[in-house]
């Protein structure tokens, strides 16, 4: 096993633990399948302790992840520092968002005041900061690697990233779903990105030997 294969791990960890809400589909039903993702950690709800835990687990393997690949890379691509940057902010802006939780499943309902609710404003803050740094990273992958795969992906992401915060801004008119489906192409990004870059490194090794 190479040394550099243990980040490979750490990305699947990753993508698993950012999806680790597919387990409400047994542990909270109700709330997975009419409310946001953050709603499964508000803390009126039942198994609050263990969402907010993968979160903050999923936060401390991206920012080893985004690391590890930048300690790998001896491209001097700048893209690739941005998809890198990208992967840090991404994993910080969701471990932080779990430090403002929502008191109750009702807040996870609409725009909250960020006068009268300036906790909840910031949980909803970062999560956005959240999304738009994988959305960065997403989207430089497809300008370093333009293939059939990466260009499938972005779209996807994209339109389902519209979705998500359609459903943040106004629930009412669109449900979960964009939400969730945005929430497994981002762990299949995290993995195909780590892959694609140890990849690349491992084809460079053999050519100058």
């Amino acid at each position: 096993m190479k040394k550099s294969n243990y980040l490979i791990i750490i990305a699947i960890c990753a993508a698993l633990l950012y999806n680790a809400w597919i387990l409400a589909f047994w542990l909270n039903p109700t709330v997975v399948n009419s409310s946001l993702l953050s709603g499964l950690s508000a803390l009126d709800q039942p198994y609050h302790q263990l969402f907010t835990l993968t979160d903050i687990l999923f936060a401390c393997f991206s920012l080893i992840l985004a690391w590890g690949l930048f300690k790998q890379n001896e491209r001097e691509d700048k893209r690739l520092l941005i998809i890198f940057l990208s992967i840090a902010g991404f994993g910080a802006a969701t471990g932080l968002a779990t430090l403002f939780p929502y008191a109750d499943i009702a807040h996870s309902e609409g725009i909250p005041n960020p006068l009268k609710a300036p906790e909840l404003f910031l949980h909803d803050g970062l999560s956005v900061l959240a999304l738009l740094f994988i959305l960065t990273g997403v989207i430089f992958s497809l300008l370093v690697y333009r293939n059939k795969f990466v260009f499938l992906l972005a779209i996807a992401f994209v339109i389902t990233t519209l979705l998500s915060f359609i459903a943040g801004a106004i629930p009412q008119l669109v449900g979960p779903l964009g939400q969730q489906i945005n929430g497994v192409l981002g762990g299949i990004w995290l993995v195909f990105i780590c892959w694609r870059v140890l990849n690349d490194i491992s084809k460079e090794v053999r050519k100058e030997n």
